[in-house]
């Protein structure tokens, strides 16, 4: 079951209100491996190494089409579309009526997808929530320093052994989104002193050695 929380947005214009939106709270991020294992379980025919084929060659065949300038759509998936953005530093504003924009450099700046009308009628019929929290949760502000939570943690991590994701969000007052994006970002750095040990969602966080 899908967990979600409320959370509080900022009020910039400081207006007094305090408004609030559904978020969803993810469990994990699959890696390719993972998502293929799962893939396998409606594909029981099919070997994982010709599904580890065909996932790069998606990649590989999106990626060719879209700097072709196509957009590509995917049945029961979606539209996949390039973004562009200026890769010079001229004006973004036409400022005379005869400014033709010659010599004007772009390139790649994202990549859009639209969700298919059948993807998003399953999503709505099939995924049930559960509320993780009462209230509303205020936006978190950076109390610590990087430095400072990789400190906290390590502190964790001397007195019992290991840090999961959940100790980590809490002792560096981060929102379980961020602690394991900044965890993932830790780990693979072989210069930090934080390495993980296991699989999700039971992976948790050692002292590098």
């Amino acid at each position: 079951m899908a967990k979600y929380i409320l959370q509080e947005m900022n009020d910039v214009r400081n207006s007094g209100k305090r408004a609030i939106y559904p978020k969803m709270v993810a469990d994990q991020t699959l890696t390719t491996q993972e998502f293929i294992d799962e893939l396998q379980k409606h594909l029981r025919t099919v070997d994982k190494g010709v599904l580890t084929g065909v996932m790069c060659g998606i990649a590989e065949t999106l990626a060719s089409l879209l700097s072709r300038g196509c957009n590509v759509t995917l049945d029961n998936i979606g539209t996949f579309s390039t973004s562009l953005k200026f890769l010079d530093e001229k004006p973004t504003e036409i400022l005379d009526e005869d400014d033709s924009m010659l010599y004007r450099r772009v390139g790649v700046k994202d990549l859009n997808f639209k969700t298919s009308p059948d993807m998003l009628y399953k999503l709505q019929m099939n995924t049930k929530f559960e509320r993780m929290t009462k209230g509303a949760r205020v936006l978190r502000k950076n109390l610590y320093t990087l430095e400072q939570r990789i400190g906290n943690a390590l502190a964790v991590i001397d007195r019992k052994g290991h840090i999961t994701l959940g100790e980590y969000a809490e002792v560096n007052n981060l929102s379980r989104t961020s602690a394991s994006k900044e965890l993932a970002q830790i780990s693979s750095n072989p210069d930090l002193p934080i390495c993980y040990q296991g699989q999700p969602p039971h992976r948790i966080w050692i002292r590098r050695l």
